[in-house]
């Protein structure tokens, strides 16, 4: 695994002065990341000594069959009767894992489920099934990932809020699965007279992809914006696709005058860069631009009825994503949003 790369960016003139208030810029988070090496066959991650300090989600063990690629859908109530604030997160998974996603639960379409339930495949790939879902919190990293929001800056849960842990795992050509499958999520919580903003989020995937084998160079480049009347600060962003993605950037866009350059450039498809602590200003009404560049070897074959050509969707082998996190704040009741 590589080592997780930090990005930070001390433009103090363009930060608003919330954000400077809320430490846009601030000395390095403490984020212990398991270093590259061996791959990780078990995880282990201590859940929050009491409710009073968080509370921990845990996926137990599974296996996967050479060639199996599993994607499961787990439905949690949040364990509170009162609203609750998280700025740390600790994310564990054993070596395998394509992502993991956390998901507040809105509109329900052919995918659900009561606490403790537990979705396999079938509706569980289909994204239309979580469209409006607020993202909480992502990872596609091996071992253990922490993950530090700025001082003061928390997401708030509803008291018993219903969330799904969405867990990717592949045993096949471009990824292997060693051992087991598990998954392991704390969240810490922060008094509630310590929050001076909520975290926002927005998820954004990219649909129009077709790339055929031979192809090289080709890009796919979008919008989402999740700025409403007031400016917002992105604190964090990832990139995710396939094995054919090549390199993965993400600039802010301002609706006066477009895209800016990229502050996000990744070329790692299986270990993206998540980076952090960006202090990144975006205007009222603004967003991002992301952009995905795609290769696809002459012998590759996604769809073998479409010239082998791969186009959207969650299979590993076969498909290709292009897939924007951001995390931002201060959240308001209508920022979070999904750009399908």
């Amino acid at each position: 695994m590589k080592t997780e790369r930090e990005m930070r960016t001390c433009r103090w003139a363009k930060i608003p002065m919330f954000a400077m208030l809320l430490g846009a810029c601030v000395a390095e988070p403490v984020i212990v990341d398991t270093p590259p090496g061996s791959p990780v066959t078990d995880v282990t991650l201590v859940p929050p000594a009491t409710p009073e300090k968080g509370w921990q989600l845990s996926i137990a063990p599974f296996a996967l069959e050479r060639g199996q690629e599993l994607q499961q859908c787990y439905f949690f109530e949040v364990p509170y009767d009162e609203p609750v604030y998280v700025n740390h997160v600790a994310i564990a998974q054993t070596t395998g894992t394509h992502h993991m996603n956390i998901f507040r639960v809105r509109s329900i379409g052919g995918l659900d489920g009561v606490h403790g339930d537990h979705i396999v495949d079938g509706e569980c790939w289909k994204p239309t099934n979580w469209s409006d879902w607020p993202l909480v919190v992502n990872s596609q990293n091996q071992g253990n990932v922490e993950l530090q929001l700025p001082p003061g800056v928390a997401h708030r849960f509803e008291p018993r809020e219903k969330i799904m842990l969405q867990t990717h795992y592949v045993n096949a050509t471009t990824q292997k699965t060693y051992g087991v499958g598990k998954v392991l999520v704390n969240f810490d919580r922060l008094a509630k007279s310590e929050v001076v903003a909520e975290l926002g989020t927005a998820f954004a995937t990219n649909q129009n992809l077709r790339v055929c084998p031979g192809q090289t160079g080709v890009t796919f480049e979008t919008t989402c914006r999740f700025a409403r009347e007031e400016p917002v600060t992105i604190f964090g962003v990832n990139g995710h696709f396939h094995s054919r993605g090549k390199r993965f950037t993400i600039a802010v866009f301002d609706p006066l005058q477009g895209a800016g350059t990229p502050f996000y450039d990744n070329t790692s498809w299986d270990e993206p860069l998540f980076a952090r602590n960006l202090g990144l200003a975006v205007p009222p009404r603004g967003g991002v631009s992301y952009t995905c560049e795609f290769a696809a070897q002459a012998n590759d074959c996604g769809d073998p009825e479409d010239s082998c050509c791969f186009t959207f969707g969650g299979k590993v082998e076969q498909q290709e994503h292009c897939n924007a996190f951001i995390y931002y704040y201060p959240r308001r009741p209508d920022t979070d949003v999904n750009c399908f």
